[in-house]
């Protein structure tokens, strides 16, 4: 870690607590307020290199302050569709003796996030991992439908998708991250409901087997709102 963005990060620190005198090393100015770094050499290394090590004391003040927002990362995961699949695929956590039950309750939306081309919504791994697992990792829409066992698990490999899209998240008061309002998809299906024909018929089939556990969990919607949801999406 470079030295100046760690003074810079310690004189934020002070400015918000008002708490730290110099106890650094380095090039720091007589009567600065702020803690710092601890310097050391490094051992066995050729040629020796410096190291920097960040003060527990300021690790403990960062974590207290929250400057990278770890407390909210820490329950809410945010990715696009892409990015959860992926992240799913990386966590190696499949259960396959286990069953998830739906509970039935609603949740309260999380804040959203701004991205680069607008907002992004919390979206957990976990709420998908459970909602696969509810499916049996077989496509919902026909679980005959041609799949491949998963590289790192003896399953069948389907992908999440939120039935009413995260991006209309605005227009409820309850989280749209839930299992209720994630369906399992082969990839075929998952590719046919964002870009093919026929992705009404497929919404209709959808709607009709899930439209009382949507209500439970306060997302209620009509055929149609959903389906002009997923036309506006497309354009």
């Amino acid at each position: 870690l470079a030295l100046k963005p760690l003074n810079g990060l310690g004189g934020r620190v002070q400015k918000e607590l008002g708490r730290f005198e110099v106890k650094g090393v380095g090039n720091i100015a007589s009567g600065t307020k702020f803690i710092t770094v601890m310097k050391s050499k490094e051992i066995g290394g050729k040629p020796k290199r410096n190291l920097w090590t960040i003060r527990e004391e300021l690790v403990q003040a960062i974590n207290e302050l929250d400057f990278f927002g770890t407390t909210e990362m820490a329950s809410s995961e945010y990715y696009s569709d892409d990015e959860l699949i992926n992240a799913i695929e990386k966590s190696n956590i499949f259960d396959n003796v286990q069953t998830f039950e739906y509970t039935g309750e609603a949740k309260p939306k999380k804040n959203a996030i701004e991205v680069k081309n607008g907002l992004s919504y919390p979206r957990s791994k976990g709420v998908s991992q459970n909602a696969l697992n509810k499916a049996g990792y077989r496509c919902e829409v026909d679980s005959d439908h041609p799949t491949f066992r998963r590289r790192n698990s003896s399953l069948n490999y389907t992908e999440p998708h939120h039935i009413v899209p995260m991006s209309r998240q605005d227009a409820f008061d309850t989280s749209l991250d839930v299992e209720e309002n994630i369906i399992s998809l082969c990839c075929n299906c998952h590719k046919q409901i964002h870009l093919g024909q026929g992705y009404e018929d497929m919404l209709k089939e959808i709607y009709t087997a899930r439209k009382r556990l949507l209500k439970k969990v306060g997302i209620d919607i009509s055929l149609e709102n959903l389906i002009l949801y997923y036309k506006m999406e497309s354009k």
